[in-house]
């Protein structure tokens, strides 16, 4: 069962392609199925060979589902295989002694490229029955120029964990990722009743083929605050979704026990826990899990900054964060508000949770005027002791406190 590479894209000429490693997005219909996205690539010089010099690599979805199918040949014979589950109850090769692309393949699409066009037939292999397909370019691009390292798992795919084949912080859109951008836009709908006040207020959104709920704005003071932070709670929610049907498209790799699931994406949890016209926290928590040595399990808060449109900046309220050696280290200041917070917990290893705090160390607002310390990003080891911590109420927060963050922590006294 050949590891697939999670390629894409294909080019208008083999000798343009070559030169400029162009991803190229198409974009029609498949008769009496509808419609159909796919991405192709030239395959690397050296995966090809003498028999075929202009192997393409790529994927297609049908966007009701929007779960990538793996293909493989040139343009005139690009094979579509069969799932694993179906390759195993053939009981055809041992694990890792064949090639789905040449031993199984479920489906040719027999096409040829004319100009901005790519159509032909696509041919059932078991029954012979043909479906002819057109799809027109709708997107080429290089994306290692439109957005470097965007691309960093895309070869690595799923295997060994959950990822959706784009860097975290990548933009989703349709210049920098259209192939993504098609098929997660305009999926999402609003579900259930809007939560806040007539000033601020926030709706859950849920995508029905990933499942979970991730929320949006729906109510602001400032317009283009509005706007600012529902593109990036709506970013949040598309990687997500990816994530999560990246895992359910490693049937075509692997029959193991998450293939084929949405990777426990679908059991995810995001609370809203703090919103005012200056603030929004919120956490995602779950164990996500699409094969490997362990699931993931997370908690991980979220804090934007409703004043300026963006994720907030801690050191604009406190004294939280100080340059290290590594990176970020937490300032002596707030270490003295975690410790003191602990103490007051009375935990039976006050040293031990102060240290984790310390080295795992996330902020959000959780019950109204309290500051949550949490534990996040801790790793498989340490998992039971994510979440929070210790709540510290903003009158206690005065030795951290920077000029204007009463502007934050208090929006209905300005």
């Amino acid at each position: 069962m050949t590891k697939i590479i999670f390629l894409l894209f294909a080019a208008l000429s083999f000798i343009a392609e070559a030169e400029a490693v162009e991803r190229v997005v198409y974009q029609g219909t498949l008769q009496g199925v509808g419609t159909v996205i796919m991405e192709l690539e030239l395959a690397p010089s050296e995966e090809a060979s003498s028999k075929m010099p202009n192997r393409y690599v790529g994927r297609y979805f049908y966007p009701r589902y929007g779960v990538d199918i793996p293909l493989s040949g040139t343009l005139d014979a690009l094979v579509e295989p069969k799932t694993q589950y179906e390759i195993n109850a053939e009981e055809g090769c041992e694990y890792n002694d064949c090639d789905m692309f040449v031993d199984f393949p479920k489906a040719h699409w027999k096409g040829r490229l004319t100009g901005a066009v790519y159509q032909g037939r696509r041919i059932d292999d078991e029954t012979g029955k043909a479906r002819t397909f057109s799809l027109r370019r709708v997107a080429r691009y290089d994306p290692e120029k439109t957005q470097p390292g965007s691309v960093q798992a895309v070869t690595e795919a799923i295997s060994g964990g959950v990822g959706s084949g784009l860097a975290y912080d990548a933009i989703i859109g349709m210049k920098q990722a259209p192939y993504e951008y098609l098929k997660l836009n305009g999926h999402a709908v609003p579900v259930g009743a809007e939560r806040g006040d007539e000033k601020v207020a926030y709706q859950m959104w849920s995508d029905p083929r990933s499942v979970f709920k991730y929320p949006r704005l729906v109510r602001h003071p400032d317009a283009q605050v509005l706007k600012k932070i529902n593109f990036l709670l709506e970013q949040r929610h598309w990687q997500m979704t990816l994530a999560a049907l990246g895992c359910r498209a490693t049937m075509y790799e692997n029959s193991g026990p998450a293939a084929g699931s949405l990777g426990g994406y679908d059991d995810e949890t995001i609370q809203v826990t703090h919103l005012t016209t200056t603030l929004m926290s919120l956490y995602e928590s779950g164990s996500t899990f699409c094969g490997g040595a362990h699931p993931d399990n997370h908690f991980d808060p979220y804090t934007f900054d409703l004043i300026r449109g963006e994720y907030l900046d801690w050191n604009r309220l406190f004294k939280a964060f100080v340059p290290g050696e590594y990176g970020w280290d937490v300032d002596p200041a707030m270490v003295k508000v975690i410790e003191r917070a602990l103490s007051e917990n009375d935990e039976d290893e006050t040293g031990y949770s102060a240290q984790l705090v310390k080295e795992y160390f996330s902020l959000f607002f959780d019950q109204p005027g309290k500051l949550a310390l949490a534990i996040s990003g801790i790793g498989h080891w340490g998992g039971a002791n994510l979440g929070v911590q210790a709540e510290v109420p903003f009158s206690e927060l005065k030795s951290v406190l920077k000029p204007g963050a009463r502007r934050y922590l208090d929006p209905d006294d300005e």
